[in-house]
């Protein structure tokens, strides 16, 4: 790579301190992936998972997390933290994107090959929050695994509950693994099912996602909390995405934007192409533009009555429907 003499590279950290790179100070192009991005710079790993604070030039998309990338570290100094500038974005196997109020459709997180959505019964398990994270990984052609994470806090009648409420959805073929993350059961299991796959951590703050992170990777300092006694609710405790790896080419993201998705960027098919069951079984109506609502002759409203489809699922397709026909009136 040929180096531009004299040239900086320049930008502003939040104290306000300007640092630079000299491109003459360059070395040979290498292979990363980004672990966290803070504004116009991003930590990359190298090979050996070794951290380079790196400018993101100008003329490129902004990287994800899990994006992997071309970049050129400066030639040691005796600063502290090496650094170095991102060149070129690589292509994505994968991306996943939410829809915010002011930025319109996000990139999230790039390269991961599945979802793994942590519930946790302190917060109330909800059909309807497990289902709308359902659409919106289906919109992105990412499988969902389903964590249910605290499984020690509850007692017998309702772990037997919560069971009969998840085989809908192992029937409909969605791995489901149950642990405590705080006391390590089901966890060894669970990680040893992921093999050489990169998966994205998703859930509401309070699920358990810090304390997971924690145990698998216990020289990282991850901020965790506790629920709130009086709201029931988990407060949020990071800030950025973070990519951890597993493996060689095995990494978990954390990502706190994952929150919860909203669903209004997508159209009506999409939305019931995340009810698996509902869309297979929607070939068999009598009309193509059927909704499912009361339409006469609706294979999936039969297939409901007859015990085939879960009444839970059913009520959640109509609502999300009947919303976007609203949101779209």
């Amino acid at each position: 790579m040929a180096r531009r003499q004299g040239k900086h590279i320049t930008d502003k950290q939040h104290n306000k301190k300007k640092v630079s790179i000299d491109e003459s100070s360059l070395l040979a192009p290498e292979e990363g992936v980004v672990i966290s991005r803070f504004g116009q710079q991003a930590d990359i790993a190298d090979k050996d998972f070794k951290i380079i604070r790196c400018f993101i030039r100008k003329s490129l998309d902004i990287p994800v997390v899990g994006d992997k990338v071309i970049f050129c570290r400066q030639a040691k100094t005796d600063q502290g933290q090496e650094k170095g500038v991102i060149n070129e974005l690589l292509q994505r196997h994968s991306l996943l994107k939410r829809p915010t109020p002011h930025y319109g459709i996000k990139p999230v997180v790039a390269n991961v090959d599945f979802i793994a959505l942590l519930l946790a019964p302190a917060l109330g398990f909800s059909e309807m929050m497990l289902d709308r994270y359902l659409v919106a990984a289906q919109a992105s052609e990412l499988p969902v695994w389903i964590i249910f994470n605290k499984w020690d806090l509850l007692n017998d009648n309702e772990k037997q509950e919560i069971e009969g409420r998840l085989k809908p959805y192992k029937n409909l073929g969605y791995p489901i693994h149950i642990i405590s993350a705080k006391q390590g059961s089901g966890v060894d299991e669970f990680i040893s099912q992921i093999g050489n796959k990169s998966l994205l951590l998703a859930g509401q703050s309070g699920v358990g996602k810090s304390t997971l992170i924690n145990r698998l990777f216990p020289n990282n300092t991850v901020a965790t909390s506790e629920i709130s006694e009086t709201s029931g609710l988990g407060t949020h405790t990071t800030t950025a995405s973070r990519l951890y790896r597993l493996a060689k080419d095995s990494y978990i993201v954390d990502s706190p934007g994952v929150r919860e998705f909203g669903l209004w960027h997508l159209d009506a098919e999409l939305i019931q192409n995340g009810f698996i069951e509902i869309s297979r079984i929607s070939e068999q109506c009598k009309f193509r533009n059927c909704r499912h609502l009361n339409e006469p002759k609706c294979a999936v409203l039969q297939a409901a009555e007859d015990g085939q489809i879960a009444q839970s699922r059913l009520n959640n397709y109509q609502y999300l429907i009947q919303n976007f026909d609203q949101v779209n009136a």
